[in-house]
């Protein structure tokens, strides 16, 4: 309960910070190299939290800010259009944060398919490697690198080489879809154990829905 607190106050300061700078930059002269990177900074921010609200504020404030500032104006001055290209970017990649967000994935993973254990086990204890997660899961190793790769496509788990082996983390956004579902481990359960398996038998490669579906998935 503390972790969601903590989460939701964090997002509603950045909400008010980013409504307070589009403001600020509706009523400017001039848009300076400062509230550009100030609202990159925000954006990035609540994309990697997984920070809907913010995101959509964002958005929202930047539309209506080339709304009634660059669209339709017959005439900018290369200064002003390099401000319209520059709000332009900022909106798509605004965008695009909102698409890549758990919700706009359809995860839709299963309490106990591969995908879903996969992320839990990783939430539970960090810096697992592909052999560790394929011996917890009961599959093998070809099955948690294809499981990973699309976890990883779909922003909730981040890789890192060490040696020769994969190690997998959670990522804000995996632990924000985590605690969506109601699945996120409590602190204090250390190697909390993983969501109960599926069937015996051999490792199906269709075993979870794919968590990026096609029409979905980043090209």
């Amino acid at each position: 309960m503390a972790t969601t607190t903590t989460a939701f106050g964090a997002s509603r300061g950045r909400r008010a910070e980013a409504e307070r700078l589009l403001e600020t930059m509706e009523h400017a002269k001039s848009l300076e190299e400062g509230h550009f990177s100030a609202l990159g900074m925000l954006i990035t921010d609540a994309s990697l939290c997984a920070d809907e609200p913010s995101l959509t504020a964002i958005k929202d404030g930047l539309q209506w800010l080339y709304r009634t500032h660059y669209l339709d104006v017959p005439a900018l001055d290369p200064d002003r259009r390099e401000e319209r290209g520059r709000l332009l970017g900022l909106i798509d990649v605004a965008h695009w944060a909102l698409q890549r967000l758990p919700s706009g994935l359809q995860l839709g993973l299963r309490p106990g398919g591969h995908a879903a254990r996969f992320l839990v086990a990783v939430a539970a204890r960090p810096g697992r490697s592909n052999r560790e997660l394929a011996a917890e899961l009961g599959t093998d190793d070809t099955e948690i690198s294809r499981v990973g790769r699309r976890l990883l496509a779909a922003g909730v788990v981040w890789r890192r080489k060490e040696w020769r082996s994969n190690l997998w983390d959670i990522t804000p956004r995996g632990r924000a879809y985590l605690a969506e579902i109601g699945l996120l481990p409590s602190p204090a359960d250390g190697d909390a154990p993983v969501p109960s398996p599926a069937p015996s038998g051999p490792a199906r490669r269709d075993a979870d829905p794919d968590p990026a579906p096609a029409h979905h998935r980043p090209r």
